[in-house]
Order: C-alpha cells, then structure tokens, then sequence
C-alpha cells in the first residue's frame, strides 16, 4: 500500500527508508484485514503505542 506509490513519504514532507516503507505496509495490510483505518496518522499511532508499550514492559519508563 504505502510502497505502491513511490512519492508517498514526498507527499508528506518526509523521507523514509525502504525498511521504514516496508514496515509500514505490513501495518498497513494487517490494519486492512481487521477492517481499521489505514491511514499514515493510525500507522504511526499504533508504532507509537507498540513502542510505548515496549519502553513500559523493559521498565525504561513508568506508567505514572
């Protein structure tokens, strides 16, 4: 999805890696087959809640 248009970190004002589109493809499909917004917005929401997520269970940052 993301990958499918090659100037799509262009349109937002950003440049982002192959890796980085990659992964937001697969966020992007697996969004799609549970029938939620794919979005670029609910993409990053969700890599920022996984990662805040992570930062909790390592015990990097508390929950306050």
């Amino acid at each position: 999805m993301a990958n499918d248009h090659p100037d799509a970190p262009k349109q937002f004002g950003i440049r982002l890696s192959d890796r980085t589109m990659n992964l937001i493809t697969a966020i992007q499909v697996n969004r799609k087959k549970t029938y939620l917004p794919t979005t670029l917005t609910a993409v990053v929401e969700d890599a920022i809640q996984c990662h805040y997520n992570r930062l909790l269970k390592e015990g990097a940052i508390t929950n306050d």
